[in-house]
């Protein structure tokens, strides 16, 4: 039986839970777990923003903020990961940021495993679904074949987040402020 792209996503998921968890149990190899996990995570985010996304918000118009709010978090956790990678891995810091990671990515998992792909998998046929998950796994493995470096949000793009969020100030801040306070406040609900 054809496999759609629900599922590859859902294995994606599986497959970042894996690294998770190795990257936690085997500090002696993180230098190499955090540049797979990078370019995995880069690669599956292109294709979702690239190719899934995009189909729905076509096949579901009023789901186009719930895309655009995967899109933020895939650039989110990306963020953290560029910041991982300057980060000495067997130092105090890089275990917080790790975990920061890992609570964002579990966030954005259940988010996506529970609202978008339900919708997505009503909204689109299974047909479809299996030509989406070709194009899906194509342009992972672009991505995966020249990979690109995790994003940096701009700060514009922070600065607008910050609006959104009611951060108070938020036009005077540098951009290290704007992401510590963008990240505190969603750790606040």
């Amino acid at each position: 039986m054809a496999t759609d792209v629900i599922s590859l996503i859902k294995e994606d998921h599986r497959d970042v839970e894996s690294l998770f968890e190795r990257l936690q149990k085997m500090p002696e190899n993180r230098p190499a777990l955090l540049a797979e996990l990078a370019a995995k995570f880069v690669a599956h985010s292109e294709g979702e923003e690239d190719e899934v996304y995009p189909a729905l918000a076509r096949r579901r118009p009023e789901e186009k903020e719930e895309v655009h709010h995967g899109a933020e978090e895939h650039h989110e956790a990306e963020e953290m990961i560029s910041q991982l990678l300057e980060t000495d891995p067997d130092g105090p810091e890089f275990d917080t940021l790790l975990q920061e990671l890992i609570g964002a990515v579990t966030h954005h998992v259940e988010e996506e495993e529970n609202d978008i792909l339900p919708v997505l998998e009503k909204a689109v046929p299974f047909e479809e679904r299996v030509r989406l998950g070709k194009a899906f796994s194509k342009r992972k493995a672009e991505v995966l074949a020249a990979p690109l470096k995790p994003r940096s949000r701009t700060k514009d793009e922070l600065s607008h987040q910050a609006r959104e969020l009611g951060i108070e100030g938020a036009s005077g801040m540098t951009k290290d402020e704007l992401v510590a306070a963008v990240r505190q406040k969603k750790q606040q609900g």
